[in-house]
């Protein structure tokens, strides 16, 4: 049935075209290769597109909802991975792996070198040029999807054994020979440790070149497939169903208190993330490109080798719109990143929980106030987007203000239930951002028939912000509580790690500075209203 609704909706645009065209005239489309296409490149514009002379009104292109809320639903399995990587997985996994006095360093060790292994300029490149009878996307994105879900279950190999619940002293973790890189072992009346973290770091590092196989050409299929009238709608559907994945991936918290193994809910993770791609991949067919069909050798395409590949992270970035809007959400990022990537460690080292309450369970209660307010802010204020004529801008500064004053506040609480609070009206800042964040980018790409490259650079202002925010939240954190440890046990200086709140006054503080700035930055943008 979804199939069929995504075959007539292709078949429709077809006919438009052919309607809108010079008298009909289905060759010049094919020559410029695009009759075969369920959505045309070149349409992105909110008026026209321009194909070989042909300039087509693409304002009355429309899909049913059914379509698009399909379209945008494998985003909730990849948000469900990715928020419980950051936020459960990797944490537990580290401390269990180098000790709790190390976690921050051992974490950004292993972000770090995920970062590095940023090929989504290549892939998009790749899928932009592809001539598959499977279409352009949806061929990268099952190849993705194998090699992401292999990738999790090494991950749980990597190190299937959950941390110990509570905290320990400070005295006992500092006597803690563990070795950032290597093999584990505890030392006498500490934690138990075990593992390497170099095995960690190198499964991280597959397991994200698996997730840009699937995200790359996926941002590129809801751009083709989303008409431009209805991007408000679209963007809105693909920030709820974000949200519901955060959520999924934060109540991963909640299977720590059960007997299943680290190995077991990677298995979890990974049939997830599969059902979800697989409805986008069976309801959004591609029709096969002609054989006539040669890609357009404009740009860098008439480049070679390394030089080309070089400047496919240069040139989206050259347009002034698109590169204040990539710094926006750089920004914006970077700051939900320190926060998602230390919550759960602000709960262990932090904050009073109630009972046997592990800090794993304690991060998951804290999210799910945090996303479902996202979700129903992300609906309000998509509605609200449309009604007000596409402006976004004024969604996005909100929600950075709304982000930074929570930010703010949660460096002085110290009760469990007070965080909660907290994090439902951090949370409704954060939706107000996704319910537009799709679509500001999508106002503003320099080359519509680019999309898969252009959003694949877009995308690294997802990806970049863990390589910088990561190493300096966990240097901040470990370096100023160390400090705060130092001294004998008798000294003022020397204190438990759960009454120190230094590193994250200081980490809080300059993650609050990012929100604001991405709101000046978005005041930049010219294009957008």
């Amino acid at each position: 049935m979804s199939a069929g609704s995504g075959d007539g909706d292709a078949h429709s645009m077809h006919e438009f075209l052919i309607q809108e065209g010079d008298n009909g005239d289905v060759l010049g489309l094919t020559d410029d290769g695009l009759s075969g296409e369920s959505s045309t490149d070149g349409l992105g514009s909110s008026s026209s597109g321009l194909m070989d002379g042909i300039e087509v009104d693409t304002s009355l292109w429309r899909v049913s909802r059914l379509s698009l809320i399909l379209l945008n639903v494998g985003w909730t399995g990849l948000a469900c991975v990715l928020v419980a990587w950051g936020v459960v997985m990797l944490p537990s996994q580290v401390r269990s792996t180098v000790g709790n006095d190390r976690v921050g360093l051992g974490l950004a060790a292993i972000v770090v070198v995920g970062s590095l292994l940023i090929v989504t300029p290549l892939i998009g490149m790749l899928s932009d040029r592809s001539t598959l009878s499977y279409g352009r996307r949806r061929p990268w994105m099952l190849i993705g999807l194998v090699w992401l879900v292999i990738a999790q279950i090494c991950l749980g190999l990597a190190n299937p054994h959950k941390p110990a619940a509570k905290p320990l002293g400070c005295e006992d973790e500092l006597n803690n020979a563990t070795s950032i890189v290597g093999t584990t072992t505890a030392a006498p009346d500490t934690e138990e440790l075990h593992g390497h973290l170099w095995a960690l770091i190198l499964v991280y590092g597959l397991a994200t070149v698996g997730y840009q196989l699937i995200g790359t050409p996926y941002t590129g299929l809801i751009a083709d497939h989303t008409p431009p009238a209805q991007r408000g709608f679209g963007s809105g559907m693909n920030g709820i169903l974000t949200v519901t994945g955060n959520l999924l991936g934060a109540s991963v918290g909640f299977l720590f208190a059960s007997s299943l193994t680290i190995l077991h809910i990677y298995i979890i993770l990974s049939i997830l993330v599969t059902a979800s791609v697989l409805v986008v991949v069976f309801s959004q067919p591609e029709d096969p490109p002609p054989k006539s069909q040669q890609w357009r050798k404009s740009g860098t395409a008439k480049r070679s080798g390394c030089s080309n590949f070089v400047l496919t992270y240069v040139e989206p970035l050259k347009h002034h719109d698109f590169r204040w809007v990539f710094f926006t959400r750089f920004l914006m990022q970077q700051g939900l990143a320190t926060v998602l990537f230390f919550l759960e460690l602000y709960f262990h080292d932090q904050v009073d929980l109630p009972g046997d309450l592990r800090s794993e369970e304690a991060v998951a209660y804290a999210l799910v106030p945090l996303f479902i307010c996202a979700g129903v802010s992300s609906v309000l204020s998509g509605m609200a987007s449309d009604r007000s004529g596409g402006k976004r801008k004024r969604f996005v500064i909100g929600a950075a203000l709304i982000m930074s004053v929570s930010t703010i506040v949660l460096v002085f609480v110290r009760s469990f239930y007070a965080c909660l609070a907290v994090a439902g009206v951090f949370g409704a800042g954060y939706g107000c951002f996704t319910s537009v964040d799709f679509a500001l980018v999508l106002d503003v790409l320099p080359n519509e028939r680019d999309r898969a490259k252009d959003l694949a650079i877009w995308h690294q202002a997802l990806v970049l912000p863990q390589l910088i925010a990561t190493p300096i939240g966990g240097a901040i954190r470990d370096g100023i509580t160390r400090v705060a440890c130092s001294g004998p046990s008798t000294s003022p200086n020397h204190c438990k790690k759960a009454h120190c709140p230094a590193a994250y006054i200081v980490l809080f503080s300059i993650t609050a500075a990012y929100f604001l700035l991405s709101a000046l930055f978005v005041r930049r943008v010219r294009g957008v209203k």
